[in-house]
Formats: structure tokens, sequence, C-alpha cells
């Protein structure tokens, strides 16, 4: 108990006893580092330091046997596992330190206390928003109840005598900058407009942050709007047309969340998509636990499942991102069959310190990827996109004029017509005949 009044610390001395105690901390390994907050006590120059030691995630920690030598003593630096049984303060036997680690290793890390986290870290609007998609219960109780009620409902925080504690799982799905407190918690695009890819500078880079299921939601968005095209072809003596896709966004959808899904939040690297004018490469760190085999995990037949993290599966299976169930592998191979795509490809290092999941472009888009690069540059992305819609209704048909071209994008027919004569300039299009009957086609097709 406090005895009053305070004496506090010299003013003089907190930087010196700040850095002992970080000395001890050294000491201690995994290196433990408590909360520490010098306090002027009523603000009349009492000074305290103010230590908050919250129980740590990276253990079971172990300390010398000698933290404090009297003088002439020899310092035994033994490192050993202790343990308090009552007020007594003991090392700890085999069994113990079996039950320590076993106690540790059960915790995973998305659902461990984050440290370094503040309820301020978190948007109430990420969370309502999750909320409504998951159609829970709690959506009735979005206007009653505080953020920190919300926080305890979703079991994404832990309540205490003074302030809650959030989870990393907290963080990852609602913080409005979570690599800011995991580091490496964010999707990086880039999408090379060129064979030469890495060797060119003519790439697009995307960040995407916000939380993990709002991440993986607007980097599919963007390859759907920009990257995902279909083609049209009409099947001689058949009503219907055969319809199939660059890459289908079903087979893309469930790679990129298995990535996020499996991807250790321990490691600073973020998710990797790179688009090449021929693949879709999605690249997690680490790579399959070495228990798995990697033949039989391409072909879908891989039992166990251990998952990471455990939290982001059950939270992304309230929002339709993720079943759960080892059917992912499955998933991929029959979305990439039914389109006619070639088979997922999966590399790793020996180490398996990575794992890059390639998707193949369809047979029969690579034209069509060509004179994406020469727009790349000369269009607007409206341009581009409607320019696609052209390209892939050639591949079928021998020609275009501009009333065909409005009807085909739902545009007035000057607007087509502008769009066919930057073409036609670009060199992307070859033009016959005059203004009012002119047609379009692609130079093979002359």
């Amino acid at each position: 108990m406090p005895i009053f009044p305070l004496e506090g610390i010299p003013k003089e001395k907190l930087d010196s006893i700040q850095q002992e105690i970080f000395q001890y901390c050294n000491q201690i390994i995994p290196r433990y580092i408590p909360r520490i907050e010098v306090v002027d006590y009523k603000s009349e120059g009492t000074y305290l330091i103010y230590l908050w030691c919250s129980a740590g995630d990276s253990g079971p920690y172990q300390a010398p046997k000698s933290v404090y030598v009297e003088n002439g003593e020899k310092a035994d630096k033994s490192l050993k596992y202790w343990i308090r049984p009552a007020s007594l303060t003991t090392d700890a036997k085999q069994d113990e330190i079996s039950e320590l680690f076993d106690k540790f290793n059960s915790v995973p890390f998305d659902d461990r206390v984050n440290r370094k986290a503040k309820i301020d870290n978190i948007r109430r609007g990420y969370l309502e928003d999750f909320i409504r998609k998951s159609n829970s219960s709690l959506v009735m109780e979005l206007n009653s109840s505080s953020l920190e009620e919300l926080l305890l409902a979703q079991e994404v925080a832990n309540e205490t005598d003074t302030e809650l504690d959030i989870r990393n799982i907290g963080v990852l799905m609602f913080a409005e900058h979570p690599e800011k407190l995991i580091p490496g918690a964010y999707i990086e695009l880039i999408r090379f407009h060129s064979k030469e890819a890495e060797a060119s500078d003519n790439f697009t880079e995307k960040t995407f942050t916000g939380p993990i299921w709002k991440q993986v939601q607007d980097a599919l968005d963007y390859i759907k709007t920009t990257v995902i095209e279909q083609k049209v072809v009409k099947v001689q003596g058949r009503a219907e047309a055969e319809r199939y896709f660059n890459y289908p966004y079903n087979a893309l959808e469930e790679t990129l969340v298995n990535a996020v899904f499996h991807k250790s939040y321990r490691e600073p690297e973020p998710v990797e998509i790179r688009i090449y004018v021929d693949s879709i490469q999605i690249l997690n760190y680490p790579g399959l636990a070495k228990w798995i085999n990697l033949e039989r995990f391409a072909s879908g037949k891989v039992k166990g499942r251990k998952y990471r993290n455990r939290r982001i599966g059950e939270l992304f299976k309230e929002i339709d991102l993720s079943e759960k169930k080892g059917t992912g592998i499955p998933k991929i191979l029959r979305e990439l069959k039914q389109n006619g795509s070639p088979a997922p490809e999966f590399d790793m290092d020996e180490e398996r310190t990575y794992l890059n999941a390639i998707i193949r472009i369809r047979e029969g888009f690579e034209r069509i990827e060509k004179m994406s690069e020469s727009m790349s540059e000369s269009m607007s992305e409206l341009e581009r996109a409607r320019m696609q819609v052209i390209l892939i209704y050639l591949e079928a048909n021998k020609e275009i004029n501009s009333s065909v071209a409005a009807k085909l994008l739902e545009v007035e027919i000057k607007t087509a017509s502008r769009l066919l004569l930057k073409a036609e300039k670009l060199d992307i299009l070859k033009g016959a005949g005059k203004t009012k009957n002119k047609i379009y086609f692609r130079e093979s097709c002359k």
C-alpha cells in the first residue's frame, strides 16, 4: 500500500532509473518490456514511475537466477523458467515447464492481446459494417451499444479493471491502419504492362490498407474492374454462345482469401499480388507447414486442417469469405477447370518461407492482352474498359461499326464513334469506308 504523503523520485534520476529497468528487461528471454510512464502526481513535482506489466504473449519467459548481486558475490546467469505458487517465486520443474509451453502454444497469434493497440485505433464504422454484412443479431443493438460492448460481444477484446485490451484479431479486422500495429498487415499489388515485367518501368502499383476483409474486397474489386475480361464465342449449331474469362473471378477470390487467411502476421511482409501479361501470382509468407505434401496439396487432397489464424477464419466465414473446411484448393481447381484454364501452380523454396500461387491466363486472351499494352498510356481507364469489350466482340465477329459499338457499350453513337476513331489512330483497329458507314476491324481479320 502507498504511504502518504508520497515522496516520489528526484527528477534528475528518472532517466537513469528507466535505463536500469531496460537493462534488467534485456536479461529476460524472449525480451519483455513493460509499459513505462512517468507521472507528475497531482502536478506538484512529485514524480512517480508507473510500470504496467501486462501478461506477455511471446512466452514462456526465462530469467537469470541472479538478478541482483551483493558486493563480492558471483552472479549466477543460468536461465530458469519461474512460477509463483501462492506468494513464493520458484524455478519451474519439467512438468510445469511443459504446462507453460502448452499454455502459450494453445493461443494463436490472432487471438492474443496486442499491447500497442488502444480503443482509439478501432474504427466503429468498420465494426458496424462487418456486423451488418454478417447478419448478426448484434445489428439490433448497434444504436444502443457502446464501442467497448460491441468489441466484447465480437470477442476481439478483453475486459480488464482499467481499460479494454484489444486482441490482434480486433486490430486486423477493425483498425483503420492495422499495418501500423501489425507490420505486414496489408496487400501490395503490382501490375506489369509488358512482358519485360520486373525489368521494365511500365507498371502500376497499388497498396490496399484498412481491415483485412476490406483489403480483400477492394483488391478483388480492382482486379474485377480492370483485369478480368469475358470472351463470347458463338458455336455453330448451338443456340447459346460459349462464355469464358481470362481469369475466373471465383478462383482468384479463393486464392487471395487463402493467402490473407494463412499468412503469418508475425512476419512484416505483406501479401503480394503480381499481375503479369499472362498470369496472376499471389504470394504470402510463410509457405506450407513441413508436414504437408506439396503434390497432394496442389491436387486438393490434404485432409489435415491446423489453421494458423483460427479467429480470422471464423470471422471471414461470417461474411462468406471463407468456408474454413479445407475446401479452398478444390474450389480453385473446380473454377479453373470449368473456365477451361490451366491448373494452378504452387511454388515454394526448400525452407518453405513463402508460397506463390500462380494462375495462368486462359488460352485465347493473349492477343487482347497485347492490345492492352498499347492502350495503357493513351486511353483513360473508362476508354480501356470499353475497348476491351470491343476487342472481345471482334474475336467472334469480323467487323464493327459505330452503331453496333454504341449498342454493345450502351452509349451514344457519337461516343462510340470517337472511341473507334481513337483506336484507329493508335493502330489498335483498322478502318475502312466513309465516315457515315465506316467499319472497323482487327488487322488479322482483314
